[in-house]
């Protein structure tokens, strides 16, 4: 089989996928203080529309965080770099290091569909607020982001593409294909 014929479709394919994306935009400075984990980011003022839409989507989704400029994107990642000693002795579970470089994107992620009984979260609702660093458990991986972003003034827009009736081992292969186009700064990709 030709090779470029294929590159081409997954080129399609990612492309096709990341421009169905929801976007939900927020400011780093806006996210509250940990409050011994008291801190409900659900209900923030300025989350609450966000987590809102989340809670809606109950089926596998793909998303990923994008930053203004890949300047902005590339400081994040070298604050998350400088504080990965810290944050692994306040037992802050981190996404990987990668080689990835010129990207906008911090991080790509798939999460299953579903509803968390404790709570009654979406699953998708329930990563990001491990994402945005307000779950208890540390040993959780996500980007963890009130720990060590310092409450820089910077646009983050989560997007967000939730799949109807797509078998979940389908949606890793998905993941692949739209991480390895938008070069994700930091995660195994």
């Amino acid at each position: 089989m030709n090779s470029t014929i294929l590159i081409e479709k997954f080129d399609s394919l990612a492309q096709e996928v990341i421009n169905k994306a929801e976007t939900y935009t927020f400011n780093i400075k806006d996210l509250p203080h940990v409050n011994n984990y008291e801190t409900d980011i659900r209900s923030d003022l300025n989350f609450s529309h966000i987590f809102a839409a989340l809670n809606t989507k109950l089926s596998n989704c793909l998303y990923w965080f994008e930053v203004e400029t890949l300047e902005h994107c590339s400081n994040l990642r070298n604050l998350l770099d400088q504080n990965r000693e810290l944050l692994k002795s306040n037992l802050r579970t981190v996404p990987s290091q990668n080689d990835n470089i010129n990207s906008n994107v911090l991080y790509v992620g798939i999460r299953r569909g579903g509803i968390r009984k404790r709570d009654q979260l979406t699953n998708i609702a329930g990563r990001i607020v491990i994402h945005l660093g307000y779950y208890v458990k540390g040993s959780t991986q996500g980007l963890q982001l009130i720990h060590w972003s310092n409450n820089l003034d910077c646009k983050v827009n989560l997007k967000v593409v939730q799949f109807i009736d797509l078998p979940y081992d389908y949606l890793n292969t998905i993941e692949k294909i739209v991480a390895y186009k938008l070069k994700p700064l930091c995660g195994k990709h």
